[in-house]
């Protein structure tokens, strides 16, 4: 694994970009640097979720910056992400064929970005579903693997809400530089599971990789910090598959393509059975929308995810 402490190269660009493009929408817009202000800093008040869909000026390598009131210049937000291949129920391009691989977010010089975890080229063809919590608290934290919770695959956490509570919601996205930390890749899907013997849960890599020291992870348990959004388990089974997808079927999300959806995989929900899914977890909008294994194999029948749902 590679590990970084200065800001990654290449990304200035990039950066220059956006804030030229920023300022540009603020002149058309006509609108003056307090009133500006004041719509991002009422923005932010609360929890954002939205999509983001990045554009050429907006990637540098193997990364997308997120240009948003809501994140530009909030270090300490917590960001959850999920892919999305149809925002609004609209597919980009049905040629791509390639899986997205294992992304993360990181912060640089002001801004949020979504980055690749294995280095490869960001594209523009994917968006991102995005939540936005604006302060770490019981429900929303930042979680380190260290060599006194981490063995092998997985990283124990240790929180009142989830230990001993096998029935528990769980959402992750790595994160890598929280605090401006040293950078650290982890190029594999993870998961979640509960530990029934150690009456904890724990982030695992799907494939069995170790877990690397130091890698780092936002974690939501519950819905309680997300602001509106509905959690709840969804399950393969063998009627509500389609191809490499697992469909939903909510008044959320039915008939509604520009739900907000985001997803982890569970290995074991209410610790019982146990699937897990190497591939990474992304969403889709078809005549429903489902979670998908993108250019991947049907899913098995009992592969479960936790799904976060904003209706809009």
């Amino acid at each position: 694994m590679r590990q970084h402490v200065t800001a990654r190269p290449g990304r200035l660009i990039a950066r220059q970009r956006l804030r030229a493009i920023a300022l540009t929408a603020a002149a058309v817009a006509s609108l003056s640097a307090a009133t500006l202000a004041s719509a991002q800093a009422a923005t932010v008040k609360v929890t954002s979720h939205f999509v983001f869909s990045p554009i050429a000026s907006s990637v540098s390598g193997d990364s997308a910056f997120i240009n948003n009131g809501a994140t530009n210049g909030r270090p300490e937000d917590l960001l959850f992400i999920t892919p999305n291949l149809t925002p609004g129920g609209i597919n980009p391009c049905p040629c791509l064929l390639s899986p997205q691989p294992p992304v993360g977010v990181y912060y640089d010089a002001g801004q949020w970005a979504v980055f690749n975890e294995n280095g490869s080229t960001m594209g523009t063809l994917w968006s991102y579903n995005v939540l936005v919590v604006p302060k770490a608290s019981k429900f929303a934290f930042v979680h380190k693997a260290t060599s006194s919770n981490t063995i092998g695959n997985r990283t124990l956490l240790n929180s009142k809400l989830l230990n001993g509570k096998p029935n528990a919601l769980i959402l992750v996205t790595q994160n890598w530089n929280p605090g401006s930390a040293t950078g650290i890749y982890n190029a594999n899907q993870v998961g979640v599971r509960y530990y029934k013997s150690l009456k904890r849960w724990g982030i695992f890599n799907e494939d069995g990789t170790a877990m690397p020291n130091n890698a780092a992870f936002n974690v939501l348990v519950g819905q309680t910090a997300s602001n509106g959004g509905k959690m709840s388990v969804l399950k393969a089974t063998a009627t509500n598959r389609a191809g490499s997808a697992v469909l939903i079927n909510n008044a959320e999300t039915n008939g509604n393509p520009n739900n907000v959806t985001l997803v982890t995989q569970d290995y074991n929900p209410g610790g019982k059975g146990g699937t897990s899914d190497v591939y990474p977890a992304d969403v889709s909008y078809g005549a429903r929308e489902g979670v998908v294994n993108w250019a991947g194999p049907t899913q098995k029948v009992g592969t479960a995810y936790n799904v976060l749902i904003f209706s809009s």
